[in-house]
């Protein structure tokens, strides 16, 4: 469905990513991890074109291009089809939480205001939101504000939502309330990736599991088996140190 290939990205003389070969298929969850530093967001953004990649395959659906060739309208096409939600929220601070859910479908789809309110309601109710349509960010929780992202990523029906780090941003007593949206999208069969911290989330929602240092993947496979059974070292040590972390 989505796909990289040969992914090379750099900032000035940093090389940040290193030829990145990774694939989503349709309806799987797809948990990165690794270390700060290591890539993982900006991958999750030259996905999504928020950064331009210098080098690589990109693959969406039919869509098989060098990354240097593909056109603006292309990228444009390609956004409509991909849902973001990003670690600081990135909600209009002047707009209610209905209205920053509507945004994006009565300016970058033209969709008329009843339609788009139609939707934005149905999304905000399923993220919980539904008593806080009129609130703007400022009256609302971190986990709040992040389930109006959630909501907004919905909104336009993407066939895939790319999560960056989600609840990093938020206490410890409100990532619970955004992880348990998560876990309700992953049944339903929602295409996700999602770069985290939260190893248990990802051993329970995520198909695969992709560990990423240094601008390389590591090592990928089956949730379980990465967190259980690492096969590289490298992979072993991360892991060894969050689970340090979060016993102390």
């Amino acid at each position: 469905m989505l796909g990289v290939k040969n992914l090379h990205k750099s900032f000035g003389s940093n090389e940040v990513l290193k030829g990145i070969d990774f694939n989503v298929e349709n309806g799987e969850v797809i948990a990165i991890i690794g270390s700060s530093g290591s890539g993982k967001t900006t991958l999750l953004r030259c996905m999504a074109f928020l950064e331009q990649a210098d080098d690589g395959i990109y693959t969406f659906d039919e869509l098989n291009k060098d990354i240097r060739t593909i056109t603006r309208k292309e990228i444009k096409e390609l956004r409509m089809k991909m849902g973001f939600v990003f670690q600081s929220f990135n909600l209009f601070r002047n707009k209610t939480a209905i209205q920053n859910v509507m945004e994006g479908l009565v300016v970058a789809r033209k969709m008329n205001s009843e339609e788009a309110r139609k939707i934005s309601l149905a999304m905000l109710e399923k993220v919980g939101m539904a008593d806080r349509i009129d609130y703007y960010p400022d009256q609302l929780s971190g986990g709040q504000q992040q389930r109006v992202a959630i909501a907004r990523a919905l909104a336009t029906n993407p066939e895939v939502i790319l999560f960056d780090e989600p609840t990093s941003a938020l206490d410890p007593e409100l990532t619970g309330e955004v992880l348990d949206v998560m876990v309700k999208l992953a049944k339903e069969g929602i295409t996700m990736v999602i770069v985290t911290h939260e190893m248990e989330f990802a051993r329970n929602v995520a198909d695969r599991i992709i560990f990423m240092e240094d601008g390389v993947v590591v090592e990928e496979g089956p949730a379980d088996e990465i967190l259980s059974n690492p096969k590289k070292e490298a992979t072993k040590r991360f892991l060894r140190r969050i689970l340090r972390n979060e016993e102390e």
